[in-house]
């Protein structure tokens, strides 16, 4: 079922439902009113009820020994607005010719007389009263009148044809108003679903390989969130697609140098051109070793980002490391008229993986020595507090420009206009970035074109 279907649905019911109480408070309301003119319908009525005396009167008036039946119909002819029942061992006596359209049953109660008088295609009216009106004897025994105005049978009536097309009114209500609002809820789920149709639609775009899709945002509510998070996930995409295009061609040039180095080497001594000697076999090894360099890089980049690399801890003196790790490049310093200097605190120890700081210091002492040799200085430094270690390795090279330093960290990134090194592949860095926040350290840098560059890696010591 759509989205769109079940937002409806839900709107739907709920409308139904305070729809349906709404008729229900309706009928209430309707039947409060009714109870309300039933009230006023028996002021009016007790108006025109006959008085005990005025029937009494009038039977007095005629013959002494008439029947109590023909006195019934007497009294019909005489009281045309008075419905007369006769009523002799709980059997309705037949009433007048005026009221043969009736059907009177009589009900035995505990207390008084109950009467079920149903009019011909109406529905039937109860009517109690608490004892005889009057009592007639004869010779064929005792009866027991009693009386009421007619006009009462066609007020009950009138009442239940005002409640059944109210009913038919309300109901009518609750169809078309169920109906109206089913209609605006398609409507509001239409408008307010409208913009993930769009997003259903782009999703399909970005897989048909249109990664510059975007769609505008024109809300800040929560659609709106949603539809700017696949621009940015579209975005990366298109990035994610552009750095894997370059690394393919990165890879396929920097692969097709070597191996056509070795290959054509091989060939000229297949062919007696170069001499089988020791020295062009060390050529070939170098280049071997850059092929296994590249493919070293590739796999401990991989196992940085899964977090698959095997790290151990242990307590590591960060001042010796240093000073080790110096003493390698102090001649390579030497040969390059380079100033090497140091600021090292004394016996600085910390928990860590010596073999993965090793090789970030590393990659960034190579760097110093490749890119910011020309400002002959560079330096390393090390400061210790409670909670931290900073090593820095500074240089007084060409530097970097502010985009030079937004990319600096991306694999397979080169600054070619400034960094001339045809060896990298521009992994070195994308390294040291992911094994410092394996240790749970910060890289950073801070550069300025011709000012040189400085790398700053803070350790925090572990509680």
């Amino acid at each position: 079922m759509k989205l769109r279907t079940k937002f409806t649905l839900l709107v739907a019911s709920c409308t139904f439902v305070l729809l349906g109480i709404y008729y229900l408070l309706s009928v209430y309301t309707a039947s409060n009113a009714f109870v309300e003119f039933n009230q006023k319908s028996v002021v009016q009525m007790t108006t025109e009820l006959l008085d005990d005396d005025d029937v009494e009167a009038q039977i007095t008036s005629l013959p002494h020994n008439l029947p109590v039946q023909q006195q019934y119909t007497a009294l019909s002819h005489v009281f045309t607005e008075q419905l007369f029942i006769l009523v002799q061992n709980e059997r309705v006596i037949l009433p007048s010719e005026s009221a043969t359209d009736l059907r009177i049953t009589y009900i035995a109660v505990e207390h008084g007389h109950q009467f079920k008088i149903a009019p011909l295609n109406q529905s039937p009216l109860l009517i109690q009263f608490s004892q005889e009106q009057l009592l007639l004897n004869d010779q064929m025994g005792e009866y027991a009148l009693f009386w009421l105005p007619k006009n009462t049978l066609e007020r009950k009536h009138q009442e239940s044809l005002l409640m059944s097309r109210l009913a038919d009114e309300f109901m009518l209500s609750l169809l078309g108003l169920s109906l109206l609002a089913a209609l605006l809820s398609w409507l509001g789920a239409w408008y307010f679903l409208k913009p993930l149709k769009h997003l259903k639609h782009s999703f399909k775009d970005i897989e048909n390989g249109n990664l510059d899709t975007r769609i505008e945002v024109t809300k800040h509510d929560e659609v709106g969130e949603i539809l700017a998070s696949f621009n940015r996930l579209a975005a990366w995409l298109q990035g994610l697609h552009q750095q894997y295009r370059q690394m393919n061609s990165d890879l396929s040039h920097e692969l097709r140098t070597p191996l056509n180095a070795i290959r054509s080497r091989v060939e000229a001594m297949e062919d007696g051109i170069l001499p089988m000697e020791l020295e062009q076999l060390s050529v070939l090894g170098k280049e071997v070793e850059s092929l296994s360099q590249l493919i070293d890089d590739l796999s401990l980049l991989s196992l940085t980002e899964s977090n698959q690399l095997t790290l151990q801890f242990e307590e590591v003196n960060i001042t010796q490391l240093i000073t080790d790790l110096m003493a390698k490049y102090q001649l390579q310093a030497s040969s390059h008229g380079i100033v090497f200097t140091s600021d090292l605190a004394p016996n600085t120890k910390l928990v860590t993986d010596a073999k993965r700081l090793r090789q970030i210091l590393v990659n960034l002492l190579d760097n110093a020595f490749k890119y910011g040799s020309a400002g002959r200085f560079i330096k390393v430094s090390l400061h210790a507090c409670d909670t931290y270690v900073d090593v820095a390795v500074e240089d007084h090279g060409e530097g970097m420009s502010q985009t030079q330093l937004d990319n600096i960290f991306e694999r397979f990134y080169r600054v070619q206009t400034s960094r001339h090194d045809t060896n990298s592949l521009g992994l070195g860095l994308p390294i040291c970035k992911q094994l410092a926040e394996l240790l749970s350290a910060a890289l950073t840098v801070v550069s300025e074109p011709n000012k040189g560059a400085k790398f700053s890696l803070r350790l925090f010591k572990k509680s």
